[in-house]
């Protein structure tokens, strides 16, 4: 983009925002290179987009600048009321004009929709995805670095584990460890003591203490997790639910004796400590009791959504069953 300079066209997604805006804040330099004015610099909020109102701030003449920049943000491109309208618009973009959709983290282009094979046609379409392990270690280790931290690399595999592997999200935690840590270097007991626990962490957590046999931390890992308001019993039944299928996949893989690769594959693991802490994990249960373990979180989501059962004791009746070690119906 440096060197061939702005396109008149983009459609930037995906679920790393961070990266997502670091280009676009790029483009935005390149294009007003004076910084933003309301002559130059136009935005448009979503869902809903008004083709017309679109079309004006497009063709509107940059004053004082080479070039225009309009962004238009989280519009609802599969679902847009006007796609012939405002596919007519986007193939006469201006050569001065640079049109950006800026599109969520939850949003998705449905390729099968003319209007999305247009702008895929017309401009450039750009999808942020995670950072690789290798990057996303580099990265993290930089931002310690610029707070005077350095970081062994259990402590950024158990920040990547516990919080996600998601910039935005990662950026308050690296903060929050480095002004904890009394010391030059992070440990992982700096990274347990103050970062925040994505639910998913905390799940595995959950059931690494069964394997275990620590069950007394399970359940209190449990009681934890339903004092929580924020937290619903459905939602935690699901991620337990996904939680006891990679643990069997990882036993099958195990028992079959197939590598990390297979269980990264099944399991759509972007990182190879993440497969490997799994595996570890799954040699605390049987192939029978995993596959029952996955039954019992069925028929637990069956009955939470067709029934009256009280949807916390049905959850931890089935985290006992599970923990019981039950290997058959």
């Amino acid at each position: 983009m440096k060197e061939r300079g702005p396109e008149r066209l983009y459609l930037l997604w995906g679920p790393e925002d961070y990266l997502r805006e670091q280009y676009l804040l790029t483009l935005k330099k390149l294009c007003l290179p004076e910084g933003e004015d309301s002559f130059s610099y136009k935005r448009i909020n979503g869902p809903e987009l008004d083709v017309r109102a679109l079309a004006q701030a497009v063709d509107a003449v940059p004053f004082l600048t080479e070039r225009s920049l309009v962004e238009v943000r989280d519009a609802e491109l599969n679902r847009i009321d006007e796609p012939e309208k405002l596919l007519t618009l986007l193939r006469d973009i201006p050569d001065y004009c640079t049109l950006v959709f800026v599109q969520n983290a939850r949003f998705e282009p449905d390729g099968r929709l003319k209007l999305i094979k247009g702008i895929r046609g017309l401009g450039r379409e750009l999808k942020f995805s995670q950072a690789s392990q290798g990057q996303l270690i580099d990265w993290i280790l930089r931002r310690f670095a610029a707070l005077g931290k350095s970081a062994e690399l259990d402590a950024i595999q158990r920040l990547i584990f516990i919080s996600g592997d998601l910039m935005n999200r990662l950026i308050p935690e690296i903060e929050k460890i480095a002004a904890y840590t009394r010391g030059e270097r992070v440990t992982v007991s700096d990274v347990e003591a103050v970062a925040n626990h994505i639910p998913e962490a905390v799940i595995f957590d959950m059931t690494d203490f069964i394997a275990q046999r620590k069950y007394n931390a399970a359940l209190a890992v449990l009681a934890e997790l339903l004092a929580d308001k924020s937290n619903e019993p459905i939602p935690i039944l699901a991620l337990l639910g996904t939680q006891m299928r990679k643990l069997y996949a990882a036993r099958l893989a195990i028992e079959r004796g197939l590598g990390t690769k297979f269980l990264m594959d099944v399991c759509a693991l972007k990182y190879d400590f993440l497969a490997t802490k799994l595996l570890q994990s799954a040699r605390g249960f049987t192939l029978a009791q995993l596959r029952r373990a996955v039954e019992l979180c069925a028929e637990a989501d069956y009955k939470i959504k067709s029934s009256s059962f009280d949807d916390k004791e049905l959850l931890t009746e089935t985290v006992l069953r599970i923990a019981a070690g039950e290997d058959h119906a």
